[in-house]
């Protein structure tokens, strides 16, 4: 049985419908008929939203510019990885299969390039022979041993003949974030929100700026922002505005829970600074340099030892 929590997102126009903890691995999947529809505006929310609890981003699709996704096959958008909701049960479920990707227009295997090299020595096969088995360069074979290239379909049945099959890594959710760049999502981001939400977030970073390492800030997502402090431990705290309904502030307080983060909720005046929820923490906004306080008091604050 797989360790796992899932969270259904209710607002259709969330740069993430669902979120799903897997042994402490969050995958956060926006769902959509067709991958190619996704603009990169959400793409670009999705990663940073993902990279703030330390996530992989996911798209399921049916298709990919009108073609059907095959099965067990990993495509991207916008450097997001990309499968049908198939595949992602799969992933989710730890059935491993071959990782198998669709890049610029070919179809690759994804291989060990160590244990390749290790069994190719072992059996007492030289580049140069592999090479020529394969119909490949020997350089070609370098690459795959270096890991610096995988290998196409074709080539990917000769070798499971000559190696075996020890040398094809297996889809999961560790190896997926192999497709994702992680030095590509800008973390020191400017708000996009305007108004008195955007002042609100502005002043609670003031109040909190000697312990943030990282600020996020989202257009489309459960929380509107997102810091990651260095206190006497590394960890992340994130804030929610505007939340009208007990709905809303219940599923805020799900993924709070399944990701590990707590959250920060500013409120109307008058609002309570505390919360039957002990990973929530209400905040009047009228109060906002009462936040140092109210994290020294809270329980759940004992993690970032703030004085």
């Amino acid at each position: 049985m797989v360790d796992k929590i899932h969270i259904q997102l209710k607002k259709p126009n969330y740069c993430v419908d669902e979120l799903t903890v897997v042994s402490r691995e969050v995958i956060a999947t926006k769902k959509v008929k067709d991958a190619y529809s996704v603009p990169q505006s959400i793409a670009d929310n999705l990663k940073s939203f993902s990279k703030f609890l330390n996530g992989i981003p996911l798209i399921v699709a049916e298709e990919y510019k009108g073609e059907n996704l095959e099965e067990e096959v990993v495509y991207t958008r916008h450097n997001i990885p990309v499968v049908s909701e198939k595949t992602a049960e799969s992933l989710i479920e730890g059935r491993n299969s071959y990782f198998i990707y669709v890049n610029k227009g070919g179809i690759f295997v994804k291989i060990d390039g160590k244990k390749l090299k290790e069994i190719r020595e072992r059996k007492g096969i030289s580049r140069t022979r592999l090479a020529r088995e394969l119909g490949v360069s020997i350089k070609a074979v370098a690459y795959y041993e270096e890991g610096l290239s995988d290998v196409s379909l074709e080539i990917a049945s000769k070798l499971e003949e000559i190696i075996g099959d020890e040398v094809f890594e297996r889809l999961n959710i560790e190896s997926l974030k192999e497709l994702v760049p992680q030095k590509e999502t800008v973390v020191e981001a400017k708000s996009t929100k305007t108004g008195k939400e955007n002042r609100d977030i502005e002043r609670l970073i003031q109040f909190l700026k000697d312990m943030i390492k990282e600020k996020y800030f989202f257009d489309k997502a459960p929380f509107d922002a997102g810091f990651k402090v260095s206190t006497s431990m590394f960890h992340r705290i994130a804030v929610k505005t505007g939340i009208q309904e007990d709905e809303e502030l219940e599923e805020i307080s799900k993924i709070s829970k399944a990701t590990d983060t707590p959250t920060i909720v500013l409120g109307e005046e008058n609002t309570e600074t505390t919360s039957n929820e002990e990973n929530l923490i209400t905040l009047d906004k009228q109060k906002i340099e009462k936040i140092r306080e109210i994290l020294a008091r809270n329980p759940i604050s004992r993690q970032f030892s703030i004085e």
